[in-house]
């Protein structure tokens, strides 16, 4: 009877002799590569998604991360454009905020080589341009341009650019603990806590279209996934107005800002939407900037 293994003992014997002989090993690589639902999508994918049906204009582009996912990032690109002569666009309806025009015809993405791009004019002759490329194998190049083709000068623009998050399952917890900004001494902090800081030492602002209220020294907003280490940034770089997050939404905002621009001008602005698989204190988020 002494000779006789239970079935745990020699379970537990032919795992041990698994791992001695490397058969253990082999086993995980080959689970680790076996084709499933979730793995089989790899590599950044941008493609015309859409949202609200019922706001046909909204321009949302979907965008995959770099790591296998059957999920996207709903860019809405742009959501609004805010300047002084109010709300010129606004990508669905709000009561509380309503647009300068509104109740537009679909704009069509036109698609390239990893590319998605459109063109909308207003009725001032306003017109506004939007373009997401793969940029990088782990980052998704961001662009928009004004052009004021109106008789009169067009100032203080500020836009929102919505990452919506709510279809992307490790990023869509209804929380803003998984939100980060960095600021002046501490480095990276969750954004909650950045609202608190008294000291306005930094470049960017945080909060909806903030021109003041700049308490942050980085031109980035983080969401940290829930299921590894790893993250998504925003940031339109030197254009960068304020970032803000929404927990009900849930999404983050690195939102832009525009030079004023007399009659005839035009500018273009440059961001990136970034992916990094890693934690947040090995994020080398210079070399993005």
């Amino acid at each position: 009877m002494a000779l006789i293994l239970s079935r745990r003992a020699f379970l537990q014997s032919s795992s041990a002799l698994c791992v001695a002989g490397g058969l253990t090993a082999a086993s995980a690589a080959d689970d680790a590569v076996k084709p499933t639902y979730e793995n089989n999508a790899t590599g950044l994918r941008i493609l015309p998604g859409a949202w609200r049906p019922h706001y046909p204009w909204e321009h949302i582009v979907w965008v995959s991360p770099s790591w296998p996912s059957q999920d996207y990032i709903w860019l809405d690109f742009p959501e609004a454009i805010f300047t002084d002569r109010g709300l010129l666009f606004l990508s669905h309806v709000n009561p509380a905020a309503p647009a300068e025009y509104k109740d537009w015809p679909k704009v069509e993405w036109k698609m390239g080589e990893n590319r998605v791009s459109c063109e909308r004019v207003l009725p001032d002759g306003v017109a506004f341009t939007a373009a997401v490329f793969k940029e990088k194998e782990n980052v998704a190049g961001l662009e928009i341009g004004i052009r004021n083709g109106s008789a009169a000068p067009l100032k203080e623009i500020a836009l929102q650019t919505c990452a919506f998050l709510r279809a992307i399952k490790e990023f869509s917890d209804f929380t803003a603990d998984n939100k980060y900004v960095h600021v002046p001494v501490k480095g990276w902090i969750k954004v909650k806590e950045a609202e608190k800081q008294t000291e306005d030492a930094g470049k960017y602002g945080i909060g909806w279209r903030a021109r003041r209220n700049h308490k942050l020294d980085v031109p980035m907003m983080v969401t940290l996934s829930n299921k590894e280490e790893r993250l998504v940034a925003m940031t339109w770089l030197d254009a960068t107005l304020s970032m803000v997050q929404n927990p009900n939404h849930p999404c983050m905002h690195s939102d832009p800002q525009f030079h004023d621009l007399e009659p005839g001008q035009e500018q273009t602005i440059h961001g990136r939407l970034i992916f990094h698989e890693g934690t947040l204190n090995d994020f080398d988020y210079a070399q993005y900037l």
